[in-house]
C-alpha cells in the first residue's frame, strides 16, 4: 500500500467531502488505515469488521436518512463475507449495488472468480494503490 500522503500527487484534503463511506474488513490494521485515509480525504467513514456489521450500519444509516456514497468491502471475512453481504444488498437494497467496491487478496480462487463473474460491483486486488481507490470513489456520482 502507498503512504497516506503522496508528495508527488497530493490530493485535495476535501476530495471526498460530504461523502459517507462504509468500510468492512476483518483486518483491524487495514480497517484503521482505510478509515484514517478516507477521513483525511474529507469523507465521513463508518467501519465494520464483517459483512453482518456492515449490513447493520447500512440499515442504521438508511433509517437516519443518511445516503451512503460507497461501500468498500473485503470479500473474505469471518462473521459474514463480502459475498454474503452482496447477496443481501441485491435482495434488500439493490440501488446500493453500483456503490459497492470489493477488495480481496484472493481473486484467483474458484469461488471468488465465480462470484465476480456474476457480480456487478467494482473490484480492487489487494494490495491496491490508494490512488486507485481514491479515483473510484471520486468518480462515483452522489447517491440519489
Amino acid at each position: 500500500m502507498e503512504p497516506l500522503t503522496d508528495p508527488l500527487n497530493p490530493s485535495p484534503p476535501n476530495l471526498l467531502a460530504n461523502r459517507v463511506i462504509v468500510v468492512a474488513d476483518d483486518d483491524a490494521a487495514l480497517l484503521s488505515l482505510m478509515g484514517t485515509y478516507l477521513r483525511r480525504s474529507g469523507a465521513t467513514v463508518h467501519v465494520a469488521e464483517n459483512g453482518r456489521d456492515a449490513w447493520t450500519l447500512i440499515e442504521s444509516l438508511h433509517a437516519a436518512a443518511t445516503p451512503v456514497h460507497a461501500v468498500l468491502c473485503d470479500l473474505r471475512m469471518k462473521g459474514g463475507s463480502g459475498m454474503e453481504f452482496y447477496q443481501r444488498v441485491c435482495e434488500e437494497r439493490p440501488t446500493l449495488t453500483p456503490r459497492l467496491i470489493f477488495s480481496s487478496g484472493d481473486l484467483d480462487s474458484d469461488d471468488v472468480r465465480g462470484f465476480l463473474d456474476h457480480c456487478a460491483a467494482k473490484v480492487l486486488a489487494k494490495p491496491y494503490p490508494l490512488a486507485d481507490l481514491r479515483r473510484m470513489l471520486a468518480e462515483m456520482s452522489p447517491p440519489s
